[in-house]
């Protein structure tokens, strides 16, 4: 009997648009009255989750920023920061790049030095709230993750970022433009497998959905583990299972067809 549905947003649940599917509180009411746990985990913040799914918000269960930070019901479930001298000499590294600009997440905000409008205005997809510094270094909060975003393709570009700090951080892509860096051993997977242990989850009570290298551990934690169709092939290779793509709806369509949910 599945107990916790577990999902990415972008490229997952979420449209091509950003959006969530009309059907979607319907679906989840009917998950509700089962009662089986939603949760969303993603790369994005905290707030930002809360803002996507504003009319169940209070229901839900979330792992923001890749595994960084767990919240059900307004309470913290975990809270894993990485140590400030590495954000700091990961700053350092990023600064010398001219198609990259770099946030620093915190619990509740991303903080920024670039001030230009169209990057801010982009930002507005990911983050609920954005503060801009004149130094990230000044910084004074628990620092959750840093975020790369690239102008450019970051597949193109990630490569020195791993070569420099994958031995020692958790270094991950999380999109087109994005690259994540937290502490070493930090991810969606090790967040869910704490959150499973805490209420005493099986494998087979779990299903997940995911389509970025950032769901690669997460996607262990479950039996019923689904690759999108418009998933990375690393993904589709460790999923046991394929769901449709994104932009059909393919999340919903497989939560219904398994539960036998009819909307």
């Amino acid at each position: 009997m599945i107990k916790l549905i577990v999902t990415d947003l972008d490229g997952t649940i979420l449209d091509n648009s950003g959006n969530l599917n009309e059907e979607f509180e319907a679906v989840f009411n009917e998950i509700d009255k089962k009662g089986i746990i939603f949760m969303a985990a993603s790369g994005r913040q905290y707030p930002s989750l809360l803002r996507t799914f504003e009319s169940v918000k209070d229901k839900m269960m979330y792992i923001a920023e890749n595994g960084t930070f767990a919240v059900y019901k307004g309470k913290e479930l975990l809270c894993d920061p990485i140590d400030k001298e590495s954000v700091n000499e990961i700053i350092d590294f990023a600064r010398k790049s001219k198609t990259m600009e770099i946030l620093v997440n915190t619990k509740y905000t991303a903080y920024v030095e670039c001030k230009d409008e169209e990057f801010l205005e982009t930002l507005k997809i990911y983050c609920a709230d954005v503060t801009v510094v004149d130094d990230l270094k000044e910084v004074n909060e628990e620092i959750l993750k840093v975020s790369i975003y690239d102008r450019e393709l970051i597949i193109n570009n990630c490569k020195p970022y791993f070569d420099k700090f994958g031995e020692r951080m958790s270094v991950c892509t999380s999109g087109e433009h994005w690259l994540d860096i937290m502490k070493k051993g930090v991810t969606k997977g090790k967040a869910l497998e704490t959150i499973k242990k805490e209420y005493g989850l099986k494998d087979d009570e779990i299903m997940i959905f995911g389509d970025q290298m950032n769901d690669l551990e997460l996607i262990e934690c479950g039996y019923y583990s689904y690759a999108m169709e418009n998933a990375i092939d690393e993904l589709k290779e460790k999923a046991r299972f394929i769901a449709g793509r994104n932009d059909e709806n393919g999340v919903l369509e497989k939560i219904k067809e398994v539960l036998d949910i009819t909307i």
